[in-house]
């Protein structure tokens, strides 16, 4: 069974993307696709963000780490929605086929509800899900090493999915090409820097509530 990322969308959200993708395949007449292409690429971008940090920071006890991790969410929800307004542009309605494609595969489902998100390699999914029983289990302080590990990895996995695959099926020139790349590149960076100081700084409860929140979101296919 395949691995998988994935997050319940808002139902504005679900909306835009099941639009799309009807707008994909009846061609021809109509509004430009590259109108649904945006509204559905700023909802993902922003939606992912929520759920992967401000969602989390919410669910941890009260004090000045939470404070400070929820500057830092916001400001990366902000940087990166401004980006990808400056990459997203109009476009002709064969050239956004391509971002259309790629929707269908950054959405499954789940329990029989549609779920935004990315394949993820077994043996990650299956380490990740042992790391999240040993926090459940009393074990959070010797499981910090291993799970600063995991999240590094899975956070790559996104940011190349959702930013540089993405990327990939929009008609951009060579400037901004780069300039995202060495977004990317900066964005990794930092979540790297993020992961390697928040983890170690956790508490057994704050693991749990960390561990607890990213055990929903991260599962094989039914």
């Amino acid at each position: 069974m395949a691995g998988y990322f994935g997050f319940a969308p808002t139902a504005e959200l679900q909306t835009h993307i099941e639009n799309a993708l009807i707008r994909a395949k009846q061609g021809g007449s109509g509004e430009p696709m590259y109108i649904s292409r945006d509204k559905v690429a700023l909802g993902i971008t922003d939606e992912l963000i929520e759920t992967l940090l401000i969602q989390l920071v919410h669910m941890l006890p009260e004090s000045d780490k939470r404070d400070t991790m929820e500057k830092l969410s916001n400001f990366i929800k902000s940087t990166v929605h401004m980006l990808m307004k400056q990459l997203l542009s109009k476009d002709t309605d064969e050239n956004v086929l391509k971002s259309t494609e790629f929707l269908t595969l950054s959405t499954h489902i789940k329990g029989g509800q549609l779920r935004v998100g990315n394949p993820l390699p077994n043996d990650l999914v299956a380490q990740m899900k042992a790391s999240f029983a040993a926090v459940a289990a009393g074990e959070g302080k010797a499981t910090k090493p291993a799970l600063a590990t995991q999240f590094k990895l899975f956070n790559d996995l996104l940011i190349k999915h959702f930013m540089h695959d993405f990327n990939e099926t929009l008609d951009l020139g060579m400037f901004k090409r780069k300039a995202a790349s060495i977004a990317q590149s900066g964005i990794t960076k930092a979540v790297h820097v993020a992961i390697d100081k928040l983890i170690p700084s956790l508490n057994q409860v704050e693991l749990e509530s960390f561990t607890k929140h990213y055990d929903s979101l991260i599962y094989t296919a039914d």
